[in-house]
């Protein structure tokens, strides 16, 4: 149930201050020390203390603050380049202490004093690291006016580290907001510029990126590849910190695999790990992952617990990590009973999402997305153009260039104007095309959602209902009414949450339903044996609303009926469905005592279940059959 897992690992970007060095970490740092304790010129201590305050950052950024007051006291007089190289060692240590707060307005004074000054790299530099924390805490519009700007700078006169750095932050931020595609290109192209680098650090951030995304795209195969990539690339930088994201992340493919007691155990290790380091958001990433996991193996106490401690720090304040908190115990406490809390926590989860997804904040995002990609095709055009310039220049200065060769000359800056203003038609019809595709993306996303939100809503209703019902017949009503809603929240959910919105993965979305409709009655898999078969089968969303609610219908019968009491054998339920040239074939089996006869035979005192099954098998064009044999089994043949 997280909600839109943020990929904000983003720690390479903080550890630019790193030591490139191969030597040994104790060995570097010892060495500084003996210069700093020695008789060197005060010039060289000074060099030596910067040095030792950017390479503890990360790894003590509680010395690394009281280097950079030592240098800021006792070695620093007016000097604005030193002045910005302390407040970098300044605002890293308060980053990697969880006060992003002061982080950010260390940033900000540095690129104020940057802007009026003109120095473009610090500029960059400083607003990487303020769109990266505005990313961490919710502020998508903010984020990317720095990150494009810093983009911008660095497509210009950066290095190619800068540049793979700032791809990293933008591949983020692109997932952050929905463009899992374009996200992803972007994380790739960040890998393979840290590669040519031979980046140990890039390459690891890169690959624990892509492992998050390939685990929530379903491609655990991947998923695994990468994280492996990540913990051996961290060996050449092991610390504390990089083995809680790698247990973290670890957990959550363990997760989405439905390895839980595996994942329970990866997340202990990452919690235990940060609970003695100083960055609050990152505890809290890991306080988040326990509650989900926690959920999941039905310990709803344990997982209040740690999904309420997101909100007592608030020295980092992310809204995402609010948003996903609000959720989570929303769920949590749904599950356990208490329905009055859970509905007050997805009011406040609602609340704060529109605030976050507002369609303001996107219409601007896209804007000025587009205004930089523009931007950047007009700079590449322009360098062209100059390159043009200068080769015009030289062939002029030239005396033995014959006159045929003018002549080719202006006829190829003819064929060029021409072209040129051909290409500016096709890239202005393009942009034109490309804001309205995005719009489209931004519209139909918002549509599922808030459908999504709606349907929960009023399945948290039903839920809320049924606790002061006391007719078993109406609680069936009500729990049977709040099954066939959440059948469709759960379609749009994984609509909003995929790559295609209009396609729908049959294998997630029986599985998300199963998992829904045995958790509304109280049953686990330790209960029932399940097996669903629906790989590589994918559907529009007009004929899966119906086919949805078939199989709500199928299985919650199986459920009630099937299995009576003192019945030894163990439930099984298996749910198949296959592709064919013509037509898709759907097939629900149980092995419990059968159909009777009647029931099959007597249409006319059929239950609204069978009658709301013929219905919808009809509005599919679907064929019927129902055999028992040890067991019932019902199958479908649905016409493309």
């Amino acid at each position: 149930m997280k909600i839109n897992h943020i990929y904000l690992i983003l720690y390479l970007l903080f550890s630019s201050f790193s030591h490139s060095q191969d030597a040994p970490v104790d060995a570097y740092q010892d060495s500084l020390q003996i210069i700093i304790d020695g008789n060197a010129h005060k010039t060289i201590k000074k060099e030596s203390l910067f040095l030792l305050g950017e390479y503890l950052v990360q790894r003590d950024p509680d010395k690394a603050k009281r280097i950079a007051e030592d240098l800021k006291v006792n070695y620093i007089e007016n000097d604005s380049i030193d002045i910005r190289r302390n407040n970098y060692i300044f605002a890293a240590s308060h980053r990697w202490q969880g006060s992003y707060k002061t982080a950010l307005q260390i940033y900000k004074s540095i690129y104020d004093f940057s802007l009026k000054h003109n120095d473009s790299i610090d500029v960059a530099n400083s607003a990487h690291f303020i769109g990266s924390i505005n990313m961490f805490l919710g502020n998508n519009v903010v984020s990317q006016k720095h990150l494009i700007e810093a983009a911008a700078i660095y497509d210009v006169i950066g290095t190619t580290e800068q540049r793979a750095r700032i791809n990293n932050s933008l591949a983020g931020f692109y997932i952050n907001i929905g463009q899992v595609e374009k996200g992803k290109d972007t994380y790739l192209l960040a890998l393979e510029q840290f590669e040519k680098l031979k980046d140990s650090t890039g390459m690891a951030s890169s690959n624990a990126n892509l492992g998050m995304l390939y685990t929530d795209l379903g491609d655990f195969e991947k998923a695994e590849y990468h994280l492996k990539k990540q913990k051996e690339y961290n060996a050449v930088f092991p610390t504390f910190r990089e083995m809680g994201f790698h247990y973290d992340f670890l957990g959550l493919l363990r997760q989405e695999q439905g390895r839980l007691d595996e994942a329970y155990e990866e997340h202990l290790k990452a919690l235990q790990i940060r609970e003695n380091l100083s960055s609050t958001y990152n505890l809290c990433e890991s306080k988040l992952n326990m509650g989900e996991v926690l959920i999941k193996l039905g310990r709803y106490s344990e997982a209040i617990g740690h999904l309420k401690d997101v909100f007592t720090y608030d020295e980092h304040d992310s809204l995402y990590q609010q948003l996903s908190a609000y959720d989570l115990l929303a769920e949590a406490y749904e599950k356990s009973g208490s329905y009055e809390q859970a509905l007050n926590n997805y009011k406040s989860y609602s609340k704060l999402n529109d605030s976050i997804y507002s369609k303001e904040s996107f219409e601007i995002i896209a804007e000025k997305d587009v205004l930089y990609n523009q931007q950047k095709k007009d700079a590449e055009i322009a360098l062209l153009s100059k390159e043009n310039e200068i080769s015009e220049t030289r062939l002029s200065r030239s005396r033995a260039i014959m006159m045929i060769s003018l002549i080719g000359i202006a006829l190829l800056a003819i064929a060029a104007f021409t072209l040129l203003k051909m290409n500016q038609k096709i890239k202005s019809k393009n942009i034109t095309i490309s804001k309205a595709l995005k719009d489209r993306e931004l519209l139909l996303h918002e549509t599922h959602h808030r459908v999504k939100n709606n349907l929960q809503m009023i399945s948290s209703l039903l839920n809320l209902q049924s606790k002061y019902v006391e007719d078993e017949k109406v609680l069936e009503v009500l729990q049977n009414g709040r099954n066939r809603v959440q059948s469709m929240a759960l379609l749009h959910k994984n609509l909003y949450v995929g790559e295609d919105l209009n396609m729908v993965n049959i294998q997630q979305y029986f599985e998300s339903l199963v998992e829904s409709i045995l958790n509304s009655y109280n049953k686990t898999e330790y209960d029932i044996d399940l097996t669903i078969n629906a790989d590589k089968v994918k559907m529009d969303v007009e004929s899966v609303i119906p086919l949805g609610l078939i199989v709500n219908e199928l299985i919650t019968n199986s459920l009630k009926h099937a299995f009576p009491a003192g019945v030894k054998t163990k439930p099984e339920i298996t749910l198949k469905m296959s592709e064919r040239e013509e037509f898709y074939t759907l097939k629900v089996t149980d092995n419990g005592i059968g159909i009777r006869k009647d029931i099959i035979e007597n249409s006319k005192k059929e239950s609204f279940g069978q009658r709301l099954i013929n219905s919808l098998s009809k509005k599919l064009k679907a064929s019927i059959s129902i055999t028992n044999n040890s067991g019932t089994s019902v199958s479908f043949v649905l016409p493309k």
